[in-house]
């Protein structure tokens, strides 16, 4: 739900225009007003709105120092300023401080509602675009997981932590990510893997013992790789080489 909040401080056009907008906007949030420039402030750090109807006369702060101290900490909103003041000063502050745009009082009902709309829908389409930026962000990154898992899947100590370090994202969020991309969490992607190779390596080296293969597949330990082994297949894999030999 977006959210809107109104600051002015005249308490008659304050609820006026909280009035109309309610009216016009059933689906939007409006979580307050605020009468002075501080107020303004506080109530946009905490809400994080994607619209603000603002005074540029505001006690305590100015609505231009308002919007110039909130770039930083709600850099997402979207300042409409509404203004008594037809001067060229204030609208190419306006203009500096990249406010949407300046409206005159008396505010015309027809052009408020017309640049809230706007507003409102570069709003939404800047959601969109993160929302797929941070897919396409997200598959890039499962996909080079997986490859890198592919390429270092012998070495003993590959770990989550360790991946996540290289590609400097967090553990948990490395996790989500190869869990969306394989439908599997780390530690049974690396062991489909290694499995996977370890069955190709069997076939096709039957020369090799168990101990070489267990190596060649990143394991220390020959006896847990026929632990994991025999939970992946089924079967040791002496029994493995020997089935697939009288099949062949």
């Amino acid at each position: 739900m977006h959210k809107l909040i109104v600051c002015d401080d005249e308490l008659t056009i304050r609820q006026g225009l909280m009035a109309i907008i309610k009216k016009k906007y059933p689906k939007v949030e409006i979580p307050g007003s605020a009468a002075n420039g501080f107020e303004a402030y506080q109530m946009i750090l905490e809400h994080q709105p994607d619209v603000v109807l603002m005074d540029i006369n505001m006690p305590g702060m100015s609505g231009l120092e308002v919007i110039e101290k909130s770039k930083i900490g709600s850099p997402g909103t979207k300042f409409i300023i509404v203004s008594g003041y037809d001067e060229f000063q204030y609208a190419q502050k306006a203009v500096q401080l990249h406010a949407f745009d300046y409206l005159l009082k008396p505010i015309d009902r027809n052009k408020l509602f017309e640049t809230i709309d706007r507003a409102l829908n570069l709003s939404l389409q800047e959601e969109i675009n993160d929302a797929q930026e941070t897919i396409s962000s997200e598959l890039s990154l499962g996909e080079d997981a997986v490859h890198d898992i592919y390429r270092n899947y012998r070495e003993t100590d590959l770990s989550l932590s360790m991946l996540s370090e290289k590609m400097h994202v967090s553990s948990s969020y490395l996790s989500r990510v190869i869990k969306k991309e394989t439908n599997m969490s780390f530690s049974e992607f690396l062991t489909k893997v290694r499995m996977e190779t370890a069955i190709t390596f069997l076939i096709s080296h039957p020369q090799c013992s168990t101990l070489k293969v267990s190596e060649e597949v990143g394991y220390k330990s020959q006896h847990y790789f026929c632990k994991v082994f025999r939970n992946y297949t089924g079967m040791t894999p002496t029994d493995y080489r020997e089935k697939n030999k009288s099949i062949s």
